[in-house]
């Protein structure tokens, strides 16, 4: 590991108990790889000792130049869990974060891939990022969902075709697949989709954001976004359906996945005063 990449020595004790007691709680090493990563950054960033930590520090840190919103949000859940932890197991009495404003969600909707972006992808001449674009494009899997499909996971019930996603939190759903999608995964018969080099089990999410940018232009999340706009327009408005097939805990957060076209607009306005024309029947 690179001194750039290194923990303070005075923060290894504590951060690998709280890695341990994530564990604990079945947190995917996804996440408690991230947090590790966010509070390491922090802790090289202070000089200072975890349980000298002042509520301005923090402050500062999270209000340091050039870090968006979402970043923001992030390291502030981090700290929050953190502090709460150490609270919580007696080596701090009290947690800084607490009585520190939240931080809104950005309302701005992030863009969805279009249609012709998603077309040149499926045209690329490597196998391997036609399936990982359609994946993301056809079952709106995250990037590190992708990274871990096993041809194992590919399940036929009476139904059809459907595959086991580990998602976020280590918590598996149900995805149904198309015909050519199932097919595809099939032909690779079992072990890792896409197996890492190097003694790695399984390629990581970064890669699958390279792959998908290099050959659409646009990062994976927007093709995932793109499958919840798709999934919306064809189930009339179901979802419910949707944030199940994404994997999400809040229906809110579903919602803010979904682009509204100018057309979609203009077509209910239309519908709408087709209903007007017709009248009620009142009289």
């Amino acid at each position: 590991m690179s001194k750039k990449n290194m923990m303070p020595e005075p923060w290894n004790d504590w951060v690998d108990e709280w890695s341990a007691d994530m564990r604990l709680r079945s947190l995917s090493e996804n996440t408690i790889n991230l947090r590790r990563y966010q509070i390491g950054a922090f802790a090289r960033h202070t000089g200072k000792h975890p349980g000298e930590v002042t509520a301005s520090d923090i402050r500062k840190w999270l209000g340091r130049k050039g870090l968006g919103n979402a970043a923001k949000r992030g390291d502030r859940c981090m700290f929050s869990m953190f502090y709460g932890w150490a609270q919580r197991n007696g080596k701090r009495l009290d947690n800084p974060v607490e009585g520190m404003p939240t931080i809104k969600r950005e309302q701005r909707k992030k863009r969805a891939a279009p249609e012709q972006a998603v077309l040149i992808g499926r045209d690329s001449s490597d196998p391997r990022t036609r399936l990982i674009i359609m994946l993301a494009a056809d079952a709106g899997l995250r990037r590190a969902e992708i990274a871990q499909v096993r041809g194992d996971d590919l399940i036929d019930d009476e139904l059809g075709w459907s595959l086991i996603v580990h998602g976020k939190g280590a918590k598996d759903r149900i995805v149904p697949l198309s015909d050519e999608l199932a097919r595809e995964i099939r032909r690779h018969g079992p072990g890792w989709l896409f197996p890492g080099e190097k003694g790695c089990d399984h390629i990581c999410g970064d890669t699958v954001y390279r792959l998908v940018k290099d050959a659409t232009g646009y990062p994976p999340h927007s093709l995932r976004r793109r499958f919840a706009t798709a999934a919306y327009i064809t189930s009339n408005g179901n979802v419910m359906a949707i944030k199940e097939l994404l994997g999400h805990e809040s229906l809110a957060t579903t919602q803010g996945y979904i682009t509204v076209s100018g057309r979609m607009l203009r077509t209910v306005i239309e519908q709408a005063r087709g209903y007007e024309a017709r009248g009620t029947g009142d009289g």
